[in-house]
């Protein structure tokens, strides 16, 4: 077997086969709208593939995000719940508190953040 044949399934492998499951918050505006976040999606499962990981994308409107009530939305729960968090760039008002807040709380608990 040559070496490419052995790098492909070895790739092959760790699709198929993850050692661990990762679950990763996408706070967006646009979450409704299939692919407004591809790249970020495919940039995800890559560096899933790459880490042998299992992918799990939680999608949290970031609208739903109020820092006035962060104890009892189901969003900050789901959030709360993520092994990291993306906030996508974004233009306009809407939703900018909502990931404000969701910035402000990876930042204070640690949890990874992009």
């Amino acid at each position: 077997e040559s070496d490419v044949i052995a790098g492909w399934r070895a790739l092959a492998d760790s699709v198929d086969g993850p050692e661990s499951e990762c679950t990763i918050a996408v706070v967006g505006k646009y979450i409704d709208q299939g692919d407004a976040y591809l790249s970020v999606v495919k940039a995800l499962t890559h560096a899933a593939i790459a880490t042998k990981q299992r992918l799990k994308i939680e999608w949290i409107e970031a609208s739903s995000l109020h820092d006035d009530d962060p104890a009892g939305s189901d969003s900050w729960e789901r959030l709360r719940k993520c092994d990291g968090v993306v906030v996508p760039g974004g233009f306009g008002a809407r939703g900018l508190d909502g990931k404000n807040a969701s910035i402000e709380y990876v930042r204070t608990s640690g949890t990874p953040f992009l």
